[in-house]
């Protein structure tokens, strides 16, 4: 009797101790931290008084990636990130918004596993929070002349009536795995759901700023 409580005890103790030493191992990746950058395509959707076409911008997009894993297969990443359009101009007309801003993004995504190992490829989808933090906007002002070529103006720079906006999200990718660091290679869907808004200087409208296009990005998440 006294054999079989001691083989009992020890058989408790060392589950006990396997599991702990479990949930710790759990405990301690759940948690994850990285970094990525990357390439932002996107084309601007600007409303104005005169209809027009504003060209693409291919920009830099760089950040860190926060991650919590919920199960063997799903996990929520917030990923602060700053990225930034040039140089938007419209193709054609005239009295239509020249502007430059940065902004800071804030996506907050479910990413999803496909396989049963919980590795490689991915599917993802959530929003995003985005704050303007600098930004030139001037308006092109309509000139007439007898002689070409007309010289061009433009109005004062103008404030952000609205600096917030968010948009919504969706991307695939993959993940390559290494003993210490993975290298996740991420193509994401990006549309605006609310608008940038700044002040015509001439009436008292607004115009509405915001953004669709892809961002292809890859980096390090450390394990």
């Amino acid at each position: 009797m006294k054999h079989l409580f001691t083989s009992l005890l020890v058989l408790i103790l060392t589950l006990t101790s396997l599991y702990a030493q479990e949930s710790a191992t759990v405990k301690i990746n759940r948690f994850g931290f990285g970094i990525f950058a990357g390439l932002n395509y996107t084309y601007p959707r600007v409303s104005t008084r005169l209809p027009d076409h504003f060209s693409s911008h291919s920009d830099l997009l760089a950040g860190i990636d926060l991650r919590y894993r919920l199960t063997s297969l799903g996990s929520l990443h917030v990923q602060p990130s700053w990225t930034q359009v040039r140089d938007v101009r419209p193709v054609s007309s005239w009295a239509i918004p020249v502007f430059s801003l940065s902004t800071v993004k804030i996506p907050v995504v479910y990413r999803h596993y496909v396989l049963p190992s919980g590795k490689l490829l991915f599917l993802e989808a959530g929003v995003s929070y985005n704050r303007i933090i600098s930004s030139t906007y001037k308006e092109e002002q309509i000139v007439y002349c007898i002689v070409a070529p007309c010289p061009v103006f433009y109005s004062s720079n103008l404030a952000p009536v609205t600096r917030s906006a968010v948009s919504g999200l969706a991307g695939i990718g993959v993940t390559i795995d290494g003993q210490k660091i993975s290298i996740p290679v991420t193509l994401r869907y990006e549309r605006y759901l609310s608008n940038f808004s700044y002040p015509t200087p001439y009436d008292a409208g607004s115009t509405r700023v915001k953004f669709e296009g892809f961002s292809i990005t890859t980096g390090v998440n450390f394990k």
